[in-house]
């Protein structure tokens, strides 16, 4: 193929073809346009392809190429674009690529490149769409990159960039879409992105932004999306986001917001998803979010709102999903709420939420998830329940509820989850009308008044969620913190029960089981761990843990992987749970915990005290302070702590 010397133009793209890009191409001088995409190539790129100096177009993505990008690939003084997305490239960014004047669009996404960014990237003026996102890139943003003054398309997330955002971007005028999610990226978000008019997507969740939301935002006028949970971002949302009257989506959940929910964002009339769950927000819920039409998400969850749930909701006829669990919010539940008959998830768990369940509730043919445990519900559970035959899950554990239980439950052929524990519920169980719930998995009827028999058909089932802690002496523990959604178990069948319960691990805990308990935990505030991945599903977890004391990271250290010992276990308990506290002074309980500091001691005497532990041993009394903790062994202390409280 080397002596077709006279060709401009090779497309071999969307085939099967396998085996090493022939270095020979390199003698195709007369060559415009090379394209090898989407096919099953291997080996590195020939930096022969470096002497094709009328090449224009060099398409290779989605291969399975390896090793670096040749630098003589820099010499292609004609190339307008480059595609290396989707391989297994290594190595850095050639700087020799900022000589392709000519070049409109730079693709190196999906690969594993490493180090840093080329500031001389920034000399490709000409450049439209330049995407290096999902790679290993470290190093900061160069605010070179300010210069690509023609730029529509900037992607750079999922890396591990760190530093802070250029102000420079925001002279980066025909910028529709700016990613840098998922990255280590701190300080302020610059104010200088509300100059980029024509922006249209903003991402930067994932990350660890501080500071507040610049109200620059609001002039964004063209933006669908504006994506910025799962920071550190504080103070209160702008008001002004509520000019963004084209938004689709607007993100600012897993953050420190504090104030009230805007009733501006009323305005939002093309919003689909609102999430500014797991926030400090107070305040009352506004009326004016019964106005967003086109909302199909609303998640407000895990944050310290007030008063009553608005009527007004039920305007939100394509609402699929309504997160407002883990608030203080009080008054009854509208019936209205039955209007939204498009509801997939309704979650209503730990509030104060009082009166009874509407019986309106029935009305919701779609309902799949139904959760309202945790407030102070009274009253029967309506028999129009029943008619909710997509139903998996009701949760309406720890209310007043009374009565008897609704035969007609027995309808509900996919529940697989039934929980009526802790309330005042009387009379017999319907067996007979449940013969069709062969779907359930957990059945969980303790801590009422509830009299007759369990038919031996139905033993299996009671309480049983997973399979691995069959005959353990913690499997009513575990089974308790399943319940009470503390744990999902290490995958939806297991609880990997002998494992060691980790740091990670138990600062998840902890913060659900305090959540249970006492309903939304205090916020984090200012917290910094240097081991802690911005995009690591614990990373909330761990910074609630040591923000409000309940984990040491000495020196930013936390330590995810870390084992949890019996004596670590007492102080974090201790620490997390307000009716637990440690004694004055040492009372000398057990025989070998001298070794420990006087706040880890007095840590496990107080547990001790509570009947939270016991010890290890009786003969003499032994607390085993050094000893690791499994899962099984977390869930009998987690739930004797819950247990204990008053």
């Amino acid at each position: 193929m080397g002596n077709l010397t006279n060709l401009t133009l090779l497309a071999l793209a969307n085939n099967d073809l396998t085996g090493y890009i022939p270095p020979e191409l390199g003698r195709l001088s007369n060559l415009t346009s090379l394209y090898l995409y989407s096919n099953g190539l291997t080996g590195s790129i020939p930096p022969e392809l470096g002497r094709l100096s009328n090449l224009t177009t060099l398409g290779l993505a989605n291969n399975d190429l390896t090793g670096s990008i040749p630098p003589e690939l820099g010499r292609l003084s004609n190339l307008t674009n480059l595609s290396l997305h989707g391989n297994g490239l290594t190595g850095y960014i050639p700087p020799e690529l900022g000589r392709l004047s000519n070049l409109t669009r730079l693709d190196l996404s999906g690969n594993d490149l490493t180090g840093s960014i080329p500031p001389e990237l920034g000399n490709l003026t000409n450049l439209t769409y330049l995407d290096l996102s999902g790679n290993d890139l470290t190093g900061s943003i160069p605010a070179e990159l300010g210069n690509l003054t023609n730029l529509t398309v900037l992607g750079l997330a999922d890396n591990d960039l760190r530093g802070s955002i250029p102000p420079e971007l925001g002279g980066l005028s025909n910028l529709t879409l700016l990613a840098l999610a998922n990255n280590d990226l701190t300080g302020y978000i610059p104010p200088e992105l509300g100059r980029l008019s024509n922006l249209t997507s903003l991402y930067l969740y994932s990350n660890g932004l501080t500071g507040s939301i610049p109200p620059e935002l609001g002039r964004l006028s063209n933006l669908t999306n504006l994506a910025l949970f799962d920071n550190d971002l504080r103070g209160s949302i702008p008001p002004e986001l509520g000019r963004l009257s084209n938004l689709t989506n607007l993100g600012l959940g897993g953050n420190g917001l504090r104030g009230s929910i805007p009733p501006e964002l009323g305005r939002l009339s093309n919003l689909t998803n609102l999430g500014l769950y797991s926030n400090g927000l107070t305040g009352s819920i506004p009326p004016e979010l019964g106005r967003l039409s086109n909302l199909t998400n609303l998640a407000l969850h895990g944050n310290g709102l007030t008063g009553s749930i608005p009527p007004e909701l039920s305007r939100l006829s394509n609402l699929t999903r309504l997160a407002l669990s883990g608030n203080d919010l009080t008054g009854s539940i509208p019936p209205e709420l039955g209007n939204l008959t498009n509801l997939t998830d309704l979650g209503l768990a730990n509030n104060g939420l009082t009166g009874s369940i509407p019986p309106e509730l029935g009305r919701l043919s779609n309902l799949t998830n139904l959760v309202l445990n945790g407030n102070k519900l009274t009253g029967s559970i309506p028999p129009e329940l029943g008619s909710l035959s997509n139903l998996t899950n009701l949760d309406l554990f720890g209310n007043g509820v009374t009565g008897s239980i609704p035969p007609e439950l027995g309808r509900l052929s996919n529940l697989t989850r039934l929980v009526l524990n802790g309330n005042g519920l009387t009379g017999s169980i319907p067996w007979a009308e449940w013969d069709n719930l062969t779907n359930l998995t957990v059945l969980s009827l303790d801590c009422n008044g509830l009299t007759g028999f369990i038919p031996a058909q139905l033993i299996s089932v009671i309480c049983d969620s997973f399979f691995d802690d069959d005959g353990s002496v913690h499997e009513a523990n575990i089974e308790r913190i399943a319940l009470w959604g503390i744990t999902t178990g290490c995958d939806p069948f297991r609880f990997c029960p002998s494992k060691t319960v980790t740091r990670a691990q138990m600062a998840a805990f902890l913060h659900r089981a305090v959540q249970h308990l006492y309903g939304a935990p205090a916020p984090a505030g200012e917290v910094r761990l240097s081991d802690v991945a911005y995009g690591a599903w614990y990373r909330p977890y761990a910074r609630w843990a040591v923000g409000n004391g309940v984990i040491r990271a000495p020196g930013g250290n936390f330590d995810p992987g870390g084992a949890v010992t019996r004596a670590d276990m007492a102080e974090m308990l201790v620490a997390a749970f307000a009716h637990l506290s440690a004694p004055d002074r040492v009372e000398g309980l057990f025989t070998d915990t001298a070794g420990l500091t006087d706040g880890a001691v007095r840590a496990v005497e107080g547990i001790a005290a509570a009947e939270v532990s016991t010890g290890c041993a009786a003969a003499p009394r032994r607390y085993c302070p050094n000893k690791t903790v499994t899962r099984a062994q977390m869930a009998s202390f987690l739930a004797r702590a819950v247990q204990s409280a008053p």
